[in-house]
């Protein structure tokens, strides 16, 4: 199953920055998702824009609705390193909430049916 169409579509979830709602958009990179990695941006209403990459080959299954990456969380401008984070993909009954946190950050979004 995955996260993101394939097509180059910009898809406005529910949001929470650091536990708080938020609006914002999630776009995957063209060209840059490969099989062995993905690469969304996720844009908040006040212009921020962090970028996710999730390493697919260290995807794990922590049971049967949940799944666990390891990833990296590239913050706005003025901080050249990323952050080594986690990726957490939670189904629901009713849709799939995705995390990713790291140290002082934590970008969750989620879908419903």
């Amino acid at each position: 199953m995955t996260t993101t169409p394939s097509a180059n579509a910009q898809l406005s979830p529910n949001c929470e920055r650091n536990g708080k709602r938020d609006y914002c958009a999630i776009t995957p990179v063209a060209g840059a998702t490969t099989e062995k990695r993905s690469f969304d941006m996720i844009t908040f209403a006040d212009h921020t824009v962090y970028e996710v990459t999730r390493n697919l080959k260290s995807c794990k299954k922590a049971s049967e609705k949940i799944e666990t990456c390891n990833a990296k969380i590239i913050t706005p401008p003025g901080n050249p390193k990323p952050i080594p984070a986690f990726y957490r993909r939670t189904f629901y009954e009713g849709g799939v909430k995705q995390e990713y946190v790291g140290k002082g950050i934590r970008l969750t979004y989620f879908f419903l049916d």
